[in-house]
């Protein structure tokens, strides 16, 4: 038996895509696998583990913008935490045979001695910070072993981000989607219902789509799923956008199902969950470039264009969106995009891939 604790900045309830996806993995039922969860916020339960975390609580209040600054003080603030949590975090310690990190940075909470992995929803070396030269010492910095040495193994959930990790055992599954839950829906006549869901805040450019449904008199429908830092932004909003929030996932299917596109023109993401939610619900997928090669498969079938996460990008790509909602709006259409996102992307499939990968790499400590 292999016992596995992840470890979560936030409350596995805060529901965000990390959120989502270690309590994805936490349910899934892997044989030779017992698992934990030690979260920096929230109440403590059964096999789920909590902490006073100083830097949990810094971590969260800068999501979505850099917080190098922050970071470069991470190895004092975590070594601060494990003092004021040493009885928790020795018990995970003792308990575990294998950490792994949603966040790299909690890698200086623990003594190593454990199996850890980094993984890519935290910030892996060539992605550090929004500096390429400081990204490019940090990598430097690993590969000669100066800072990080005792990382154990690495997941990717970016598969062409393999050739930049200076580590020997790094294996690769991405995140999923519930595409039983995401399905398509026939589209109905009238105005492109466009959708937008995530945190709001400035990194995933929600305050931009706002200024341009705003300042531009758009025969479209918007509608806004999330909460989050920018929420007053949403106090003084046209007659053609409308806001949820704190919604239960079956709503939140039935919104996308009604959509014709979603708008997601985010600068800081590691993979979009959303973006297979809407792929699975037959969407057209309006992002920013800086996900691109992520979703090049959607791309390909018509189902996705990125764009430059700009106003102006924004407004550009919504002049026509009458002409590209046509192609995708076809239920049939929608119905082969979803079939591909459900082999490719179901929890099911690779929630099971990741469990054999981390056996594999666990294997070759």
């Amino acid at each position: 038996m292999i016992v596995i604790t992840f470890v979560i900045p936030a409350s596995i309830e805060f529901n965000g895509g990390i959120e989502k996806t270690i309590s994805h993995y936490y349910r899934y039922k892997a044989d030779g696998f017992q698992k934990f969860i030690l979260q920096g916020t929230g109440m403590q339960e059964e096999n789920i583990y909590s902490i006073k975390s100083i830097y949990s609580k810094l971590i969260i209040r800068t999501s979505g913008i850099p917080n190098f600054i922050i970071r470069m003080f991470a190895p004092v603030i975590l070594s601060f935490d494990r003092l004021i949590n040493l009885k928790t975090v020795k018990h995970i310690e003792k308990i575990s045979d294998i950490i792994y990190l949603t966040n790299n940075d909690y890698y200086y909470l623990f003594r190593h001695g454990k199996f850890i992995v980094w993984s890519e929803h935290g910030n892996i070396p060539s992605n550090y910070t929004g500096v390429g030269i400081v990204n490019s010492a940090v990598t430097s910095m690993v590969r000669n072993k100066l800072i990080f040495r005792k990382i154990n193994a690495v997941h990717l959930i970016n598969c062409y981000n393999s050739k930049l990790i200076p580590m020997k055992n790094i294996f690769c599954v991405p995140n999923g989607v519930n595409s039983s839950g995401f399905t398509p829906g026939e589209r109905q006549p009238g105005r492109p219902k466009l959708l937008y869901v995530g945190r709001l805040e400035k990194s995933k450019g929600i305050d931009k789509v706002l200024n341009v449904f705003k300042n531009h008199n758009l025969d479209i429908d918007l509608t806004v799923v999330g909460s989050g830092i920018l929420e007053n932004i949403l106090q003084d909003i046209p007659e053609n956008v409308r806001h949820r929030k704190n919604i239960p996932d079956s709503e939140l299917q039935e919104i996308y199902r009604s959509s014709d596109a979603l708008i997601f023109p985010s600068t800081l993401e590691n993979f979009g969950n959303v973006v297979l939610e809407a792929l699975s619900s037959g969407l057209y997928v309006i992002t920013s470039r800086e996900l691109k090669p992520r979703f090049d498969d959607a791309e390909k079938m018509g189902f996705l264009e990125y764009i430059d996460a700009t106003e102006a990008g924004i407004l550009n790509a919504l002049k026509d969106i009458r002409e590209k909602i046509k192609y995708t709006g076809i239920f049939s259409n929608k119905v082969k995009m979803h079939d591909y996102i459900e082999k490719t992307y179901d929890w099911n499939n690779v929630v099971g891939q990741f469990y054999s990968a981390l056996a594999e790499a666990y294997k070759n400590k």
